[in-house]
């Protein structure tokens, strides 16, 4: 899981050793009416993870990317399930289904 607050994506420490582990940076991208997290390696670009807590927590400054999604800072914060499409190499940022109503 992961949460979007304030145009900033928090990745908790467990979050980020199952999944994010050995990369620091990751690329955003917006397609097929999905938003896509893709991992990059060192010397690749991208936006930061930074570290945020003593204990691993990262976050991740994107707040460019989701104003151009149309999502203000003062939007409600939101949490997101990190779903991995191999073909992609990419997670897939998809919404808990309380969170989507069904």
């Amino acid at each position: 899981m992961v949460e979007l607050r304030a145009g900033r994506l928090y990745v908790p420490v467990a979050t980020y050793e199952h999944a994010l582990v050995g990369y620091p940076a990751v690329a955003l991208l917006a397609r097929d009416g999905a938003w896509w997290l893709i991992p990059l390696k060192g010397g690749a670009g991208g936006l930061q993870l930074k570290l945020r807590t003593a204990r691993g927590d990262r976050v991740v400054e994107a707040q460019e990317f989701f104003r151009a999604e149309g999502l203000e800072d003062t939007h409600e914060p939101r949490t997101f399930e990190l779903a991995f499409e191999p073909s992609r190499g990419a997670f897939k940022l998809v919404a808990p289904a309380a969170s989507r109503g069904g």
